[in-house]
């Protein structure tokens, strides 16, 4: 999904390298940004948890495989469009279940993302007249309430994405008028092909991790919104050997009866 250039950012003259590419990538092998974004969002995951992805979701989906053939072999998996979908009437026993309050993580993103964990799946622009209208929410805004852990995941990492605040609010990062009770739910993360976020509201997102090879400065110039910068800024970790192996071999494997375009990304870079 695309969105409009977060407020505050102001193209440069000169464009940086690091800027992002919109040539189609639709064949292209993973980058190894990509890899680890897919190994970042796989350690979301806790042995032993019941764990989900919705459609329009290759990433989380292989996540979530490659968790369950790692670190978290007792973890339950439910991928949509996927054998492992146990749920009837589609979508309907999936939010049943969610609402009973027994899943303990789900992957969301949207066309917009801001630093207090907000998603905007609505339009870009005001609402009433926006700039581009979007597909709506598609149950976020209840997943965002009552699933234990969200995952928040941007496939690219650009302003116009992750902006200071987002145009609508389709699913709200924080509530603090609510109770526990109220909303058992919380926003924990986010993970994108350069970096992993933490949310810990009110306070602004800290940037948690960054991912190999990959700058502060070209984080500051690709974030639209404020974020929190520790002293020290760890590495997020990349694809061992093993989970790579496991990544290119059985969980391509589940990926092409769901994804096939992207299970097609899974094949060595050249050089």
């Amino acid at each position: 999904m695309t969105g409009a250039v977060g407020a505050g950012f102001k193209p440069t003259p000169t464009v940086p390298a690091f800027l992002p590419n919109n040539r189609d990538k639709t064949m292209n092998p993973l980058t190894p940004g990509e890899e680890t974004m897919i190994a970042a969002l796989a350690l979301q995951v806790k042995d032993g948890d019941r764990a989900a992805c919705g459609t329009l979701s290759p990433m989380p989906a292989a996540a979530l495989w490659l968790a369950q053939l790692t670190h978290a072999p007792k973890a339950e998996v439910f991928i949509a469009g996927s054998k492992d979908w146990p749920f009837a009437g589609e979508w309907q026993g999936f939010f049943d279940f969610a609402q009973q309050g027994k899943l303990h993580l789900f992957y969301l993103s949207g066309a917009q993302i801001d630093g207090q964990g907000n998603i905007n799946l609505m339009a870009v622009g005001d609402y009433p007249r926006p700039r581009v209208r979007l597909p709506g929410g598609a149950g976020s805004a209840i997943l965002a309430y009552v699933v234990e852990r969200v995952v928040l995941f941007k496939t690219v990492h650009e302003p116009r994405g992750l902006v200071p605040q987002v145009d609508v609010v389709t699913a709200p990062g924080y509530t603090p008028q609510l109770s526990p009770r109220q909303r058992p739910g919380q926003v924990t993360c986010l993970v994108t092909p350069k970096c992993v976020f933490k949310f810990a509201p009110p306070a602004p997102a800290r940037l948690a991790s960054l991912h190999p090879g990959v700058e502060l400065e070209e984080v500051r110039h690709l974030t639209g919104f404020a974020f929190q910068e520790p002293g020290e800024i760890a590495g997020t970790p990349a694809l061992t050997p093993a989970e790579r192996e496991l990544l290119y071999g059985p969980v391509k494997e589940k990926l092409g009866r769901v994804y096939p375009q992207f299970a097609a990304r899974l094949q060595e870079r050249e050089g």
